[in-house]
């Protein structure tokens, strides 16, 4: 399937990724995507398919004066969910991977455990996650909803659900999974609070997932 009938399957599909809007109206009419395409040689359509996880749209929007452009996202398959943040709890500490992540090639100054959606539900999700990264085994059922991230609604529709987990830290290992995994630290939360204040930590679902936290423990 070329890249702009995939594109209009999935319009069709899931039309609520595709909801008409004033102030940035898209173009959903064939014959137009693939004239701009051809006129522009600019990819227009589904551009990137990296399924299941995520697919980069790049949709044709219309301007001022019917000006035609491009605009790039980024969209997941399941509709509900991009995935999970999980922060593990051991007493009064919170546990933190050591990671390498590829996108900006360095290293984390530290996270909670996340992934992307699956069919499970998200507890379940964020059980997997727990025992995948950081070899905790944890029953769903106690794991505690904090609420909803989107982590970037510039660039993506993802939405991430929060989950606060009590685990026994002894008992956790860090993944040796390929995913450049290479550690996990229990920090107190003054540590965490100090580490996030100078710029140790600074991604951004785990500064959203420990502001969840924070608005919503008793």
């Amino acid at each position: 399937m070329d890249p702009i009938t995939q594109y209009l399957h999935l319009a069709a599909q899931r039309p609520e990724l595709f909801s008409p809007s004033e102030q940035i109206p898209l173009c959903l009419e064939e014959e137009t995507l693939r004239a701009f395409a051809a006129a522009t040689g600019k990819a227009v359509g589904v551009v990137y398919d990296n399924s299941p996880y995520y697919l980069v749209l790049a949709d044709l929007c219309v301007g001022a004066g019917e000006r035609l452009y491009t605009y790039a996202r980024v969209i997941y398959p399941h509709s509900d969910s991009n995935g999970v943040v999980v922060i593990p709890r051991c007493g009064e500490r919170f546990g933190l991977l050591s990671i390498f992540r590829h996108p900006p090639r360095a290293e984390s100054g530290g996270e909670f455990p996340r992934g992307f959606a699956e069919d499970l539900t998200p507890a379940e999700n964020a059980a997997k996650e727990l025992r995948e990264e950081i070899g905790a085994h944890v029953d769903p059922g106690t794991l505690v909803y904090l609420g909803d991230i989107q982590s970037d609604t510039g660039l993506s529709a993802g939405r991430v659900q929060v989950f606060l987990a009590q685990v026994d830290g002894d008992a956790a290992v860090p993944a040796d999974n390929g995913e450049g995994i290479h550690g996990l630290r229990w920090v107190t939360e003054a540590e965490l609070q100090a580490q996030i204040a100078d710029g140790t930590i600074t991604d951004g679902l785990t500064l959203a997932a420990y502001a969840q936290y924070l608005c919503r423990r008793g």
